[in-house]
């Protein structure tokens, strides 16, 4: 979809990978960005699971009137709440769902669940911006690896389509976009290419990943700012 919000591209945005959860890691690379909470800033879905505070992540984005488009976890939580299939439900709990439901049982925080899921229940599958780069590319925001779905039909493949499935190396010539997407962890930072930038760099696997960060790519200048994880 087009955006439809308020965007200043006389000034940088901000997108911001894969959070699941990690609300304080979050506020940290927001204090290092140039604006900080007023910074323009984008997310690229998986607000949640895995992390301890997903319900923290997903209000903070709520509030600021952030835009963020649909990641597979965001797809994962819905289906659990909604779906009658007990195999389903499975699938979300084995995949970081354990936590999340944590995070909204303390404190009060049961309160927001409806409006978080009516919230997921509403945000687009990509977002796509004329705000060019330095080589006159378009700005093109999915979860999933989006360059090789663009132009084809709309889908919740977008949430889920892989960068390993097709390889670092992969290009298109026939669009002039510039895709940037989380889903796929990037163990070294994040990659950029001529055609892409895979910006989710693993936080909340900080256990076993020794570079995991949270990670915003700054639009149009494709400058990176990395904050390793603090809860």
């Amino acid at each position: 979809m087009q955006v439809d919000f308020d965007l200043d591209f006389k000034r940088p945005l901000y997108i911001i990978g894969d959070v699941h959860g990690c609300y304080k890691t979050l506020c940290a690379l927001i204090e290092n960005l140039p604006q900080k909470e007023k910074s323009q800033m984008i997310f690229v879905g998986d607000l949640v699971d895995r992390g301890t505070e997903s319900c923290e992540v997903v209000e903070f984005v709520i509030f600021g009137k952030y835009p963020c488009v649909l990641g597979n976890h965001e797809i994962l939580m819905m289906e659990f709440y909604n779906s009658a299939s007990v195999e389903r439900e499975g699938v979300w709990i084995e995949n970081g769902g354990r936590e999340t439901i944590q995070s909204y049982a303390k404190d009060g925080k049961i309160k927001h669940l409806k409006k978080h899921l009516e919230y997921f229940e509403n945000l687009p599958l990509y977002l796509e911006m004329e705000y060019p780069d330095e080589s006159g590319k378009n700005l093109f925001i999915s979860h999933g690896f989006g360059l090789p779905l663009y132009g084809k039909k709309i889908s919740e493949e977008y949430c889920w389509n892989r960068l390993k499935h097709y390889g670092k190396s992969y290009k298109r010539n026939d669009v002039d976009i510039f895709n940037v997407f989380g889903h796929d962890v990037q163990k070294e930072g994040v990659l950029i290419t001529e055609n892409f930038a895979a910006i989710d760099t693993g936080c909340v696997y900080y256990s076993r990943l020794p570079n995991a960060t949270l990670s915003a790519l700054e639009w149009p200048s494709k400058r990176v700012i990395s904050q390793k994880y603090c809860g």
